[in-house]
């Protein structure tokens, strides 16, 4: 029997709950890759378009439960395909979803994350940091940041975020910065422009 493939907004049709959250986390990832992009990680389209499916599909395994609802996203991607991906991609971007919360990428624990190569593990532990951040920014401050610019120095790496002129707080954006600052080993800032 043949598995009928989804495309991405078929699978947020099906399981997903909030789009407008959804959308800007979305919009939030391609922000930050595109501040990082070229400065501080060398990616290119494919990455990005990576980063972006796993940003809009995130949050789908609330469909199953809210508790785990990180490993149920890996576990309805994997089941449903991605159209315009091969099933390697599809590993990649159901990973960097699952880590866009809670526990680190764990090659001994995790056994989705264990299968990649190291290119690809690579690619998931960035972009999964990256997703992170952009779920973040979302908690408290819907469509107030319209422009995100990096900068690395010696000592950290500097957001500077444009925003609508309130200047919203990024706590939990902070918070769920611990991943990105493991991966690129230096603290994370955020300056308002």
């Amino acid at each position: 029997m043949n598995q009928i493939i989804l495309s991405k907004d078929e699978i947020f049709e099906k399981f997903g709950k909030n789009k407008e959250h959804a959308k800007q986390v979305e919009q939030y990832a391609e922000k930050i890759f595109d501040a990082l992009n070229s400065k501080i990680i060398n990616y290119t389209e494919k990455e990005k378009k990576y980063l972006k499916t796993a940003a809009y599909l995130h949050d789908v395994g609330y469909y199953i439960e809210k508790k785990s609802h990180h490993k149920h996203t890996l576990k309805i991607i994997m089941e449903n395909g991605l159209k315009d991906f091969d099933e390697e991609e599809k590993k990649i971007i159901a990973n960097i979803a699952r880590y866009h919360r809670s526990s680190f990428p764990n090659q001994e624990k995790h056994k989705h994350f264990a299968e990649l190569n190291e290119t690809q593990k690579e690619i998931v532990t960035k972009l999964g940091a990256i997703l992170r951040i952009a779920d973040g920014m979302d908690k408290p401050s819907k469509n107030l940041i319209l422009r995100i610019e990096a900068e690395e120095t010696p000592e950290t790496i500097n957001f500077y975020i444009k925003t609508i002129g309130f200047k919203p707080k990024l706590d939990m954006a902070k918070e769920k910065s611990d991943l990105f600052e493991k991966v690129f080993n230096k603290p994370l800032n955020f300056i308002f422009i």
